[in-house]
C-alpha cells in the first residue's frame, strides 16, 4: 500500500494504482481483474434488485 501511495496521488489508493503495482505479476493481476469484474456484476445485480423490488423497471 505504501507503494500505491507513492504512485497515485497523494491521500487516496485508486484501483488503477493498485493495477499499476501488479501489472507484471500475471496471477496477482489476473486475480485483481477477475475480482473487479465480479464487483462490477454484483453493483448492477443490486441495483436490479432494487429497480425490481420497488417496481421500477428501466
Amino acid at each position: 500500500t505504501r507503494k500505491a501511495l507513492k504512485v497515485g496521488r497523494s491521500g487516496k489508493i485508486s484501483v488503477d494504482d493498485m493495477l499499476y503495482l501488479v501489472r507484471r505479476d500475471p496471477k496477482k493481476f489476473s486475480r485483481v481483474k477477475e475480482l473487479l469484474l465480479l464487483s462490477e456484476e454484483l453493483r448492477r445485480a443490486r441495483k436490479a434488485f432494487e429497480e425490481d423490488e420497488f417496481g421500477v423497471l428501466k
